[in-house]
Order: structure tokens, then C-alpha cells, then sequence
């Protein structure tokens, strides 16, 4: 009886842990320009670390790999055992996948820009012609302009 017990608790835990909300948190609040373009400048700037780091990798690898290669060729007019590391291509080929990893961010960051872009908002002057007691006048009046750019949604 105690194990039945247990187990409803934790089968009822486990499905209100992996549930998903059934409405946003803040719905009436959509995404800013600036929370997209904080966005993109954070996406950016772990692309170019990664970016960097699997460079990195690579030319460590490559130096470790000519370094372990010039040893077995030393080692060829000795008599010493050879021993064979794969610490050059083990550093070379995860340095080539932290650079690949790296582009899916940079896609990421444009994506991001071009959705703070897309919709702008703003407050303008306007000139009109108005008719007046048998005349026109030229006043200015107050206008707010929303510019949406559907190629960049």
C-alpha cells in the first residue's frame, strides 16, 4: 500500500514538473526591440568566443599532431618504443566542432537583429491643407508612424 502511495505522488510530481503553461506568463506584454537586440548581441558574442576557441583548438592540435609526428621520426633512429598519442587529432577534430558549433549562433543573431528591426515606431509632424472659413490653412499636427518591413518577420 505504501509503494502504490509513493508511486501516484511521484507519477503526479513527475507530469506537473514536465508540463508546459497553458498561457504565456505575460501575454499582454509582447517582446521588445531591445530584449531581441540584447538577444542577437548575446548570440553574437558566444559565436565569436566559439568561434575562437575551436580556432584555437585546431592550430593546438595541429602543433601537437607535427610535434608527436617529428618525435616518431626520431624515435625511427633510436631504439625506443614508439608510442603513439591521439592527442593532436582528439584536439583538432573537437576544435573543428566548437568552430562549427559556432554558426547555428551567428544564424541565430541575424535572425534576432532582423526581428528588432522589423517593426519601428514613431512620433512625426504632419502637414495638411485645412478649409477654414472660405480659405485653406497650412497647420501641422501630430502623427505616430509604425513601419512594419514584412521581409525581415
Amino acid at each position: 500500500m505504501k509503494s502504490q502511495i509513493i508511486i501516484t505522488v511521484l507519477l503526479l510530481f513527475a507530469g506537473s514538473s514536465l508540463a508546459q503553461l497553458s498561457e504565456p506568463p505575460n501575454p499582454s506584454q509582447p517582446f521588445s526591440r531591445d530584449y531581441y537586440l540584447k538577444k542577437s548581441k548575446s548570440n553574437k558574442t558566444a559565436a565569436w568566443v566559439m568561434l575562437a576557441a575551436g580556432t584555437v583548438l585546431v592550430g593546438t592540435g595541429i602543433g601537437v599532431g607535427l610535434n608527436e609526428s617529428t618525435d616518431a621520426f626520431v624515435t625511427i633512429f633510436t631504439v625506443e618504443e614508439e608510442k603513439y598519442s591521439k592527442t593532436g587529432e582528439i584536439l583538432f577534430f573537437s576544435g573543428l566542432a566548437v568552430a562549427a558549433t559556432s554558426i547555428p549562433l551567428f544564424i541565430a543573431s541575424d535572425k534576432n537583429r532582423k526581428k528588432a528591426n522589423a517593426v519601428s515606431a514613431s512620433l512625426k509632424m504632419e502637414k495638411s491643407l485645412l478649409l477654414r472659413q472660405q480659405s485653406f490653412v497650412k497647420t501641422n499636427f501630430p502623427s505616430i508612424t509604425i513601419k512594419v518591413n514584412l521581409n525581415k518577420l
